[in-house]
């Protein structure tokens, strides 16, 4: 009977033919861990080549037909061997040590979960571009948020039995599912989140402008779920409101301006690009956030 490993690694994957197959070959090429780690990949309805990738990589693959990142790592994490479960997603590429390190840094009983820096893999379009520049992932935005810390779930290192504790995440959400998570876990267990430095995942951002506006909405959608869920947390107040409405407007102005600003040299091309992206990402995330955070329960 072969030894538990000390680690599995956790990947859902939904249609990810493409990019599977590039991570599958970096996990191979980790450095050691003590105790070694398996591959488990969670199928989430894939009508491509998913599942016969990576099988042919070795990986453990499962079945989830329940559509959802939640739903995915959930069944990932009833069957994992691990103690320690590292959450990466389908379209990342991890560096040689991340693993290894991860799992060093959960040998710290007072560390609850543990993620790294998240780089774009090589941004060509204006929308990977703009998501690079923006760099959402840095640990002022995440582990060090002043008001709500949070690892991203394709990024996210904890303790099998401390999430099994948990009931996992919650399926009832379509994104910030991991804000949720780390929200949860910091109340239950009291733990820090630990910021890896040497954990680095590179991350395949969308790459058009439809996709990003997708993502956008999709992500204030999660936010508003989480505000909802954790008041005490990421607050609100009647006043938030209007100085949302009054930023987006404010910020649907500056689109002139930009361009004048472009034509007669006063602002880089790149630096335009970048405004002209943050508005549109601006509108739309707070668009997605609005619709949810006042929808009827009834």
């Amino acid at each position: 009977m072969n030894p538990k490993p000390t680690a599995s690694v956790l990947i859902p994957a939904l249609n990810s033919e493409k990019t599977i197959g590039e991570l599958l070959v970096s996990l191979k090429a980790q450095a050691s861990v003590p105790g070694g780690f398996e591959v488990v990949v969670v199928d989430n309805g894939s009508s491509d080549r998913t599942v016969e990738i990576a099988k042919s990589y070795g990986a453990v693959v499962l079945h989830q037909p329940k559509r959802g990142p939640s739903a995915a790592r959930n069944l990932g994490l009833a069957h994992a061997q691990g103690d320690i479960i590292v959450c990466i997603d389908s379209d990342c590429l991890p560096t040689r040590r991340l693993v290894a390190s991860l799992v060093e840094a959960m040998a710290d009983p007072g560390v609850g979960i543990a993620t790294g820096p998240i780089h774009g893999w090589q941004p060509s379009t204006g929308a990977e571009r703009y998501i690079s520049a923006k760099d959402f992932t840095s640990p002022n935005k995440t582990t060090e948020h002043e008001d709500h810390p949070y690892t991203l779930g394709m990024h996210t290192t904890f303790r099998r039995q401390e999430g099994l504790e948990l009931g996992g995440w919650d399926e009832t959400f379509g994104s910030g599912e991991d804000m949720d998570f780390c929200f949860r876990h910091r109340k239950r267990f009291q733990k820090s989140l630990k910021f890896v430095d040497a954990a680095i995942l590179f991350h395949k951002h969308r790459s058009s402008d439809e996709a990003l506006w997708k993502q956008a909405r999709w992500h204030g959608a999660g936010y508003a779920l989480c505000q909802k869920k954790h008041p005490d947390i990421v607050k609100w107040n009647y006043l938030k409101t209007p100085s949302i409405y009054l930023s987006v407007g404010i910020l649907n102005c500056t689109g002139p301006v930009v361009s004048i600003c472009r034509k007669f040299g006063w602002m880089t091309p790149e630096r335009a690009e970048f405004e002209n992206y943050h508005r549109h990402w601006f509108r739309h995330f707070w668009a997605g956030f609005m619709e949810t955070r006042f929808k009827s329960t009834e």
